[in-house]
């Protein structure tokens, strides 16, 4: 991390470096704040950035409204998110995030590399998406060209992200077998809503609610609410229908 300029490993492209000298003092260094419940790792990446010249980690957060108390003090740059928290989960800190702090950039640093992961953190605001075991250097270049108002996706989630564009109308046809109400419950689930909050909204009981999601698990082909969630959000959106 010593030279003036860095070149991007995917593009080629110059990167803006933290370290150069005709950069404003007030932005020599990329603030980090750190989201992960797993104090070795919390730790361990903290020294990572305290100890890469233009790096600074400004927080150490084991939960997600620890996190949220604090950013105002802190004034992070780019906020690392694990996706597996206590309490709040990864995806409602970046839906949170982005709409209290859309400034901040949102890198999601994760064990998890399936589209139920994938697509509702990047619909939730996430500009990167990288997958735990990604060489230190790497960390560092992505929080780079993040912070430089780029994004950086580990090269299995890329790939993942080209196959939903490169193929909706099948997933398409699927979603188009929901009746109307049975995507008001999904869609009502991919913004967040817990089965009760679902059926408050709709007028009916919870019980209703679950009798709907497992004849979408059948239609969609999934065996879960996030494998559910992740066709919407795979997908192009089917016309209105009636129940």
């Amino acid at each position: 991390m010593t030279p003036q300029t860095k070149t991007c490993s995917r593009t080629g492209e110059l990167l803006p470096s933290p370290n150069d000298p005709t950069m404003p003092a007030d932005r020599a260094r990329i603030a980090v704040m750190v989201l992960e419940d797993d104090a070795g790792t919390r730790n361990a990446l903290g020294a990572l950035f305290n100890g890469s010249p233009g790096f600074v980690c400004t927080g150490l957060h084991a939960t997600a409204r620890d996190a949220l108390s604090r950013i105002p003090a802190e004034k992070p740059d780019v906020i690392l998110v694990d996706l597996h928290l206590p309490g709040m989960s990864g995806v409602e800190f970046l839906r949170a995030c982005r709409l209290r702090h859309p400034r901040i950039q949102l890198v999601v640093l994760t064990i998890h590399d399936a589209p139920e992961y994938v697509f509702p953190a990047l619909q939730a605001g996430a500009t990167g998406y990288l997958v735990k075991g990604i060489p230190p250097a790497r960390l560092l270049e992505a929080v780079v060209e993040v912070a430089a108002g780029g994004s950086w996706m580990s090269g299995q989630i890329a790939r993942q992200v080209l196959n939903a564009l490169q193929a909706p109308p099948a997933r398409a046809r699927e979603l188009a077998t929901l009746t109307g109400r049975e995507l008001e419950v999904l869609e009502s689930l991919s913004g967040g809503l817990r089965y009760e909050e679902i059926a408050g909204r709709l007028g009916v009981s919870a019980r209703t609610v679950n009798t709907h999601l497992q004849r979408i698990y059948r239609k969609l082909h999934v065996h879960s609410a996030a494998g559910a969630v992740a066709k919407l959000l795979q997908s192009p959106r089917p016309p209105p229908r009636l129940n």
